[in-house]
């Protein structure tokens, strides 16, 4: 079973075995970033290859010069926001890492870190703050705590989440997180592609995978781009090889803007059990298997055999796409449907309710 990233109550790793360890990971993508300069700079001096290609001929910055600017960066801009978050119960404790999305003291971090704690603090400075739970959402895996004391600066350095475009494989990442010993660090590593599922268990939302050498204390780390864009938080990984699986941006900016509009998560229910066809009719594969009795997808009229083609204005291919399309709905919203059924296209409104089944772990601001 992997570790998680959220520190265990014991560790069999002395300080000097994990920053060794910790110093071993980190040269995986610098010789990344080695190899992609020698390979442009390979290509540079073949007859004909374009300036583009040769990078600084251009006035392009060369990759390492914009990593070396965006470590930087970070370190001056961005650290600031990240703290530490520690939750305790009475089986022990556990340190994780979080940030703050808001000048208001609100912080995202993993749900697994704070869920049933009876206690939750942040550690900034060598001081800690306590906190109390905003929400809880297990289907993503985060959580949103507030400041309950009141903390110097802490409305001065923020992240603000925001959907952005899926990051391609082999991009660069930066992460800052609280190891379980001491203050904040940045690790660079790499975007690896995009995980919808586990075996038969779909995410709610697709995440993307990266290796990025992080270690225990380190779940709820916010990820960037060498462009400073937040490509989103750590949830879980394997701190042995380096491996990681990421919220992306546009998720924590839809459940942290459901905070902001309702006070709570309004997350929408759709109420179909889908599968994927073995023939795609009308360009889709998702097939509705059942209808949920007294759900919104029942008193649109949706039937068993419908293929889903569109919701609202995302276009639906595989059933993880509806998956992932039905995150971003919120309770109380009429959605647009369009379904292939026996032959013909139709088109149906989906007004969307809370699910039956979400537990409501949101206090009041």
């Amino acid at each position: 079973m992997n570790r998680r990233l959220v520190s265990d109550r014991a560790s069999d790793l002395t300080l000097a075995s994990a920053h060794l360890k910790r110093l071993l990971m980190l040269m995986l993508p610098l010789l990344l970033l080695t190899f992609s300069l020698s390979a442009s700079s390979a290509i540079a001096s073949i007859p004909g290859a374009t300036g583009e290609l040769k990078g600084t001929s251009s006035g392009t910055p060369s990759l390492s010069t914009k990593a070396a600017s965006a470590i930087s960066s970070a370190s001056v801009q961005r650290t600031g926001a990240v703290v530490r978050v520690r939750g305790s119960d009475a089986r022990g404790e556990l340190n994780g890492t979080g940030f703050f999305v808001g000048p208001t003291g609100t912080i995202c971090t993993v749900a697994d870190l704070v869920k049933g704690s009876d206690s939750i603090v942040i550690e900034k400075g060598g001081k800690e703050y306590p906190c109390k739970i905003l929400a809880l959402d297990e289907g993503s895996g985060a959580a949103f705590i507030k400041l309950i004391a009141e903390m110097p600066h802490s409305g001065e350095n923020f992240l603000s989440p925001r959907a952005n475009p899926t990051p391609h494989p082999f991009t660069p990442a930066i992460a800052i997180g609280c190891p379980r010993e001491g203050d904040p660090s940045i690790s660079l590593g790499m975007i690896t592609g995009t995980k919808s599922h586990e075996g038969d268990c779909f995410f709610r939302v697709p995440q993307h995978m990266a290796k990025i050498p992080l270690t225990e204390g380190e779940a709820g780390s916010p990820v960037f781009n060498l462009d400073g864009h937040l490509i989103g938080m750590v949830l879980a990984g394997n701190s042995q090889v380096g491996d990681c699986r990421i919220l992306p941006s546009g998720a924590i900016e839809k459940l942290h803007m459901d905070l902001l509009r309702f006070g709570h998560l309004k997350q929408g229910w759709v109420g179909a059990v889908v599968e994927e066809a073995a023939v795609p009719e009308g360009s889709s594969s998702t097939r509705i298997a059942s209808v949920e009795p007294g759900s919104p997808a029942e008193a649109a009229g949706l039937q068993s055999g419908d293929m889903v083609l569109v919701l609202g204005t995302r276009r639906i291919t595989q059933p993880d796409t509806l998956l992932e399309a039905s995150f971003y709905l919120t309770a109380g919203e009429s959605v647009p449907m369009t379904i292939w059924r026996g032959g013909k296209i139709s088109h149906v409104t989906i007004h969307c309710i809370t699910p039956p089944d979400v537990k409501d772990h949101s206090t009041a601001p």
